[in-house]
């Protein structure tokens, strides 16, 4: 039989303890072999799936891990196990979902998702309808997680243009040529140009900042008002990867000649979700319920 995801914390520890690093495959396979599966049970496919159903609860394995800090991701589809993660291997400690809720960025993770108190670790029974929607909020944000680290992966110049294909997904050009992709010496602050009407009488400047830890403060809005106000413009939109401090906020909100809009690395992420932007969707299920008009009509 095949273990949950959350039965197999420790054999994923164990594997990536043996080795240097591993792909994600070469995980499944090491994995596998660890839990003396069949070759029918590796091969088992997820209902209206291609991928395996060994593959798809590991990757939730590797999840939790990686929010726990036990393990971490190295480079695209490749993990290997964290200091962390041996001090775990070394002391003989058997982790399960109860001893994963000590950390933090795993309470976040979970307690976000659950209609439950932050406190409360274990959720009450809940009707099928409830799990469903619990499970695809869970999905969501594992995915959004994972969009995340794939921009910081990449070059700023593929986030500049990250930002203005998503603002087009959302309709605020006017056409493929209202999207301006600058290259200003310096930057100047401003990294594209939409144009919402066809003369371009309004028009939204953009700065697109790809940052990794550090939060984006007052002294970067400041930069990007003056580029927008130099440039006769009344509308500017920044967009990170990171957060805005609370006095860059409060700057952006105070500002009445030039509307400023903040977009953090999660309101970010939760639009490419919206418009489908770097996501593809892989199953949709219908849920029906009686339609209780057609019962009640009457003949003719």
């Amino acid at each position: 039989m095949i273990p949950q995801y959350n039965e197999m914390y420790n054999e994923v520890l164990h594997v990536l303890n043996k080795h240097h690093q591993l792909r994600v495959r070469d995980m499944v396979d090491e994995v596998s072999d660890v839990l003396h599966l069949t070759e029918d049970e590796r091969n088992q496919k997820m209902e209206n799936s291609h991928k395996t159903v060994i593959y798809h609860r590991l990757g939730w394995t590797k999840t939790y891990l990686t929010k726990a800090g036990l393990i971490r991701s190295v480079e695209r589809g490749v993990y290997q196990i964290t200091p962390q993660g041996e001090n775990i291997l070394s002391s003989h400690i058997h982790v399960d979902d109860d001893y994963l809720m000590q950390y933090e960025e795993v309470r976040q993770f979970v307690n976000r998702h659950n209609e439950q108190p932050e406190n409360q670790t274990k959720p009450k029974e809940s009707t099928p309808l409830e799990n469903i929607g619990q499970s695809i909020k869970m999905i969501s944000s594992r995915v959004s997680d994972e969009l995340l680290d794939m921009i910081i992966s990449k070059d700023p110049a593929f986030f500049e243009k990250l930002v203005l294909d998503l603002l087009d997904k959302m309709g605020y050009a006017y056409d493929k040529e209202s999207i301006i992709s600058t290259d200003y010496s310096g930057d100047e602050g401003i990294d594209g140009i939409i144009n919402e009407d066809q003369f371009g009488f309004n028009s939204i400047y953009i700065q697109a900042k790809k940052w990794n830890r550090s939060s984006v403060g007052r002294p970067e809005i400041q930069k990007f008002l003056g580029a927008v106000a130099g440039q006769g413009g009344t509308k500017g939109l920044f967009i990170t990867t990171s957060t805005f401090t609370r006095e860059a906020i409060d700057y952006a909100k105070k500002q009445l000649q030039v509307k400023l809009i903040l977009v953090d690395g999660k309101m970010l992420t939760d639009l490419m979700m919206k418009y489908n932007l770097g996501v593809s969707i892989v199953q949709t299920y219908e849920i029906k319920q009686l339609d209780l008009d057609y019962f009640d009509s009457e003949l003719v």
